[in-house]
């Protein structure tokens, strides 16, 4: 039986993160899908403490744990090289194996697909946290408190709680409804993935730098429809990465900040300055009552009444 999607998860030292995120991926807890219709890549992309061997034989075969050859300190190689290896005709690049997905994400990504095969439907990212973990992380938010408030929630009984404990991300800090810059688990055709070259490895980073929002940039900017998912979203776990464990703004001893390395790297390699898509999304979707509390502040920051 042929999977209707293949979801590609890079994991580079996720060994507490990457069981929660295969599992937010897999029916049932993705609603409206059988377990043959949903295909795992994690891609291993060179941890120095891979995923333990008793939690992947835990689970089921359409889940496959591959190890990437030659692993790059940029995830842009390892996704690549799952979706060459994937079997569905639809895909979801993960580029942060720390990011969980709500439970209507591959349903509705799918059914957008259906509506127009050639689109790029976007997801939103969050922050599990009352703030962004960079901000969250100087009043004591780590891992341990994290626990503690998914087990708050009960997760995974209602995947739609994780709204509940939650901050829009720093690439959609508008949510649904304002302008982002990234998605964390977008659904595209593979083809169509193909067409746009996939990740582009020139940008070697370690984390990949702005490989992400180039792919975006790309994929949304183009003459595809672009769909972005109301109620539905990933969230992302602490885990000490490169732009969530600190603020990649701040000043270091050489005077410049991470993000500047970042953009500086994007203009080298694009000849221009990177900047947010003015380009809009069709909304797609379901909006529950658990989402009320981030979009009613997101609206308020997107109209300066925050």
């Amino acid at each position: 039986m042929m999977p209707k999607v293949s979801v590609i998860i890079v994991a580079y030292n996720m060994a507490r993160e990457i069981p929660r995120t295969v599992q937010s991926f897999l029916p049932p807890y993705q609603e409206k899908l059988e377990p043959g219709d949903v295909e795992i890549l994690v891609m291993e992309n060179g941890s120095s403490e891979p995923v333990p061997e008793d939690v992947r034989a835990a689970w089921p075969a359409s889940v496959r744990y591959v190890t990437v050859p030659s692993p790059s300190p940029s995830p842009a190689a390892a996704l690549n090289l799952g979706v060459d290896m994937s079997r569905a005709d639809v895909v979801v690049p993960v580029i942060d194996g720390a990011r969980m997905a709500s439970p209507g994400l591959l349903h509705y990504g799918l059914a957008a697909l259906r509506l127009d095969p050639d689109a790029f439907v976007g997801t939103t990212g969050f922050h599990l946290g009352s703030e962004r973990q960079p901000i969250a992380v100087l009043s004591g938010y780590n891992q341990q408190v994290e626990d503690a408030l998914l087990a708050s929630i009960a997760w995974p009984r209602n995947g739609y709680r994780l709204f509940e404990i939650c901050s829009p991300g720093g690439s959609a800090g508008g949510a649904w409804f304002g302008g982002a810059s990234e998605s964390n688990a977008p659904l595209l055709h593979k083809s169509r993935y193909q067409e746009l070259g996939g990740y582009d490895t020139a940008f070697d980073i370690p984390g990949g730098g702005l490989v992400n929002l180039d792919f975006f940039e790309r994929a949304v900017n183009g003459k595809h429809p672009y769909y972005m998912l109301v109620g539905e979203g990933t969230f992302h776990q602490i885990h000490g990465g490169v732009t969530t464990s600190r603020s990649v703004r701040e000043v270091e001893a050489d005077g410049r900040t991470t993000f500047q390395r970042y953009t500086d790297q994007y203009e080298a390699l694009r000849a221009r300055p990177w900047k947010i898509p003015e380009r809009l999304p069709v909304l797609f979707g379901m909006h529950r009552p658990q989402c009320s509390k981030i979009s009613l502040a997101a609206i308020k920051s997107i109209s300066g009444l925050a």
